[in-house]
């Protein structure tokens, strides 16, 4: 589980981790009403290192990604009215 609070914030990585045989991620949102404004976007990045993409957190929505991706969450708001929570984890080859 993660729970970003008002200032927090992913850099930019792609999953990848010696001997864990990841293949994709999962990103399951938990938090109810989130507004675009409060920032916690998930946020992929192109070739050249700009957001080509980005998602805003949805209740009960699944995210999930190819790894290597790369990818950020941005910085929550100081003003954003809740944690942005969710449940995060990798789907593993053999």
């Amino acid at each position: 589980m993660t729970r970003f609070r008002k200032g927090h914030f992913l850099t930019e990585h792609d999953d990848t981790a010696e001997g864990k045989n990841r293949l994709y991620a999962y990103v399951l949102g938990l938090t109810p009403g989130w507004r675009i404004d409060w920032g916690g976007l998930l946020a992929f990045h192109d070739a050249e290192g700009n957001v080509g993409e980005a998602f805003t957190p949805r209740f009960n929505t699944l995210n999930l990604l190819k790894v290597p991706a790369p990818h950020s969450v941005t910085q929550v708001a100081l003003s954003a009215g809740a944690d942005r929570v969710s449940i995060t984890g990798w789907l593993r080859g053999a």
